[in-house]
Order: structure tokens, then C-alpha cells, then sequence
């Protein structure tokens, strides 16, 4: 394999990966993104979506694994990871006896890694932070002082995106640490339409924001077979602006720019556990929690409370052999319950899904894998005006490997 050529390929992708990340429309339709920031990215590189998006004690020896920074010390020597996802997601939403279905389709996140030395491993990833996709109608707003009201269409679309670099040192043969940072960045899109009698007045906001994380990680295997992880993300601020423009049929267009509040992001923990049983089933479990209430932030539909997030991943890879194809071929399962990280009317909206995954190998290593994965979940309740949200998601994930620097031997 040519380096350069690598390079130049890799190179050109990311950025036009970033390109369209950048100006992509939306990778959700959910309602529930119209609270903060947008709903919270629940797809990951690799095969991490088909274990219920565990991964804070999986190495990544065989693929990217962007959930644990410490991870990347176990990349193999003179081998470059490459991974590129898309995901389609059709929903249901549910508000009292009404429902309707929408479907979203886009790309999903780009990554690459490779080892630094022997003891250590970095990665870059683009991958959404937040997705914005809403669409509200005939919301009825009295005009105050008068017995009238008027009609408004809203739509949102948009979110954040995070450029992640993970950085992984092996201290000991059993025990690795890594840091990370990520720059996060977008536009939040809001087009609001009112009807007020005969004249119609268009308010169209453009909100961009921009801010760092960073964070640290750690995994240990204390025993054969069963290696255990801890991950930290620090608080951070998030700073935006806002361009607002608005026009009517009856007046001129108007023009104006504000700074907006920042969004405070809360610390972060979480602590993982992987077993590997019969050198053939890996068993993972991985909790999680974001501290809301220790921050400042606040929206006026509801209240951020503490997230708890508890996943379980299940992998079954049979017997290596390279003669036999289906011996190489992965089997996944797994799930996944978020508590949620808003409350509207003492009412969590909770979001839980169950999920089924394959990896296709494409290589007689096993390295590099076509990864599948289908979700079923469910997100909110019927209750007292909140909508419930049925999902099917569909994620498919190019993992490549290949070797460099390494010369060809010809016989």
C-alpha cells in the first residue's frame, strides 16, 4: 500500500466528510430536539452500535473504539484503522391517538487510527454531538388584549458536531491511559412562519456555536480475560451567536445579530467492565452518568435533571479460521436505557432500545469489517401532551485495516 496515496485519500474524505456533516440538514426527527442543543448522538464507529454502544473496557485492537481514549494504546504496530459510517432512522411519533412517521437517512461519522509507537495510539473522529430535526404546525398563540389569535409553523434542523482526538500510552502490559480532547461545532436552524390575519411575518434564526471538551480515560485488565475502564468528560461552556433575520409582506426585511447565553455541558463519568468467555463470547457492561443539576443551564419547556445511562453489549465470534468464511463472521446483540436528561412536567423523558448487530469480514484477518446494526427502541410517554417516539434505526459501518510501512516480499 502506498502511504502517500493513503494519506492523500484519507485526507480528502475527512474533509469533505466535515463539508457535509457541516451542512447536513439533520440526522434526526424527533421532537425532543427542540429542547437545548438538540437530542444527544446515539451512534458510534465501528461496532459499537451493535453491542448496545458499549465500549469503555473494549480495547481497540481491531477497530475504533471512541468511547474510551486509553483504548487507541492497543492499535496494532505499522496498522491504520479507517472507519466511515451512515445511518437511516423511520420513527412513529405518537401524541394521543394521532401518529406520524417520518424517516431521516445521512452519514454518520468518519474516523481513523493509528499506533505512535508500541505503547501508544491516537485517532481522529468527526461524528455528530447533537441533532436538530423538528417540525411543528398550527401551534395557536393568543394576541394579548384582544379575543384573536394567530397561527405559527415551526421548523428546526441542524446540531453540533465534535472533530475528537484521542490520544492512549500503555503504562504496563495491563494497564493503559488516555486523554482526549474535541472541538465542537454547528448550526441550529429555527424558521418560524405566523399567520396574523392577512400579513405574514417570517422569523428566521441562525444560531452557531462553538466550544472545546476534554476529557481523560483508563483501562485495566486485572485478570485474564477481564479487563475493566473509567472514562471522565470535564464540564465545559459552549458559546454561540445568533443572525436573525425577519420579513413580512408589509414592512422591509429586517436584519440583526446577538450574542447567545452559553450552554453549559455537565462532567461526565462513566465505568465499563468487559469478560470474555471461551475466547469466543465478549460480555460487556457499561454505566454512565451526566450531571445536569450541577449546572446552570436551563429551558423554558422543562429541567435538566442527572442522566443515568446503562448499556449491555453481547459478541460471539466463532473460531478464527481464514479458509472459512462464516468462521469469521461476528454475531452482536445488545441494549440500552437513558434516563433522559430533561424533565417536562415531573415527567423524565427516557428513551431505551434493544439491538441486533453482524460484522461482515471483508479481509482474511478479520481486521477490516462491514458492520450492521438494526435498533428498536422507544423514547418518552403519552402523557398529558408529551409524545412518544417508536425508532427503528439502521446503522452501517465501513471498517477498514490495512498495514504500512511494510515492505513487499517477492518470491
Amino acid at each position: 500500500m502506498n502511504i502517500n496515496k493513503l494519506l492523500t485519500t484519507i485526507t480528502l474524505c475527512f474533509f469533505t466528510s466535515l463539508s457535509v456533516l457541516s451542512q447536513s440538514n439533520s440526522l434526526t426527527s424527533s421532537p425532543y430536539s427542540l429542547y437545548g442543543l438538540g437530542t444527544f448522538n446515539s451512534t458510534y464507529t465501528g461496532k459499537t452500535s451493535g453491542i448496545g454502544g458499549t465500549g469503555i473496557a473494549t480495547s481497540s485492537s481491531k477497530f475504533i473504539n471512541n468511547l474510551n481514549p486509553a483504548s487507541l494504546a492497543s492499535v496494532p504496530l505499522k496498522t491504520f484503522f479507517f472507519d466511515v459510517g451512515m445511518k437511516s432512522e423511520y420513527g412513529v411519533q405518537i401524541d394521543g391517538g394521532v401518529s406520524e412517521t417520518k424517516n431521516v437517512a445521512n452519514f454518520s461519522n468518519m474516523a481513523f487510527a493509528f499506533p505512535l509507537s508500541k505503547k501508544s495510539g491516537v485517532s481522529l473522529t468527526l461524528i455528530p454531538y447533537t441533532n436538530v430535526g423538528y417540525s411543528l404546525s398550527n401551534i395557536k398563540t393568543d394576541i394579548e388584549g384582544t379575543t384573536s389569535y394567530f397561527v405559527s409553523d415551526i421548523d428546526g434542523s441542524g446540531g453540533l458536531n465534535s472533530l475528537k482526538l484521542n490520544y492512549g500510552y500503555s503504562l504496563l502490559d495491563n494497564l493503559s491511559i488516555g486523554a482526549t480532547g474535541s472541538v465542537l461545532f454547528g448550526q441550529i436552524i429555527e424558521n418560524e412562519i405566523d399567520y396574523i390575519g392577512s400579513n405574514v411575518l417570517t422569523i428566521y434564526d441562525a444560531n452557531s456555536y462553538s466550544g472545546f471538551q476534554f476529557g481523560a480515560g483508563v483501562q485495566y485488565e486485572p485478570i485474564k480475560d477481564v479487563t475493566v475502564g473509567a472514562v471522565v468528560t470535564f464540564p465545559s461552556l459552549i458559546g454561540g451567536s445568533k443572525e436573525t433575520t425577519v420579513s413580512q409582506y408589509y414592512d422591509d426585511e429586517i436584519q440583526y445579530s446577538d450574542d447567545l447565553d452559553d450552554f453549559e455541558l455537565p462532567l461526565e463519568v462513566g465505568f465499563g467492565i468487559q469478560k470474555r468467555f471461551l475466547d469466543q463470547v465478549d460480555v460487556a457492561i457499561d454505566y454512565r452518568m451526566k450531571y445536569w443539576t450541577n449546572t446552570d443551564q436551563t429551558d423554558d419547556l422543562g429541567t435538566f435533571v442527572d442522566q443515568n445511562i446503562l448499556a449491555l453489549g453481547v459478541e460471539f465470534a466463532p473460531s478464527a479460521n481464514p479458509l472459512k468464511f462464516w468462521n469469521n463472521v461476528e454475531y452482536r446483540a445488545g441494549f440500552n436505557y437513558d434516563s433522559g436528561n430533561l424533565e417536562i412536567d415531573n415527567k423524565k423523558i427516557y428513551n431505551y432500545g434493544a439491538n441486533i448487530g453482524i460484522g461482515i469480514p471483508l479481509s482474511y484477518d478479520g481486521l477490516s469489517m462491514l458492520n450492521l446494526s438494526y435498533t428498536y427502541g422507544k423514547k418518552g410517554q403519552v402523557y398529558d401532551g408529551l409524545i412518544q417516539e417508536n425508532y427503528h434505526l439502521i446503522t452501517l459501518n465501513l471498517s477498514l485495516a490495512g498495514q504500512w510501512f511494510v515492505k513487499r516480499k517477492i518470491q
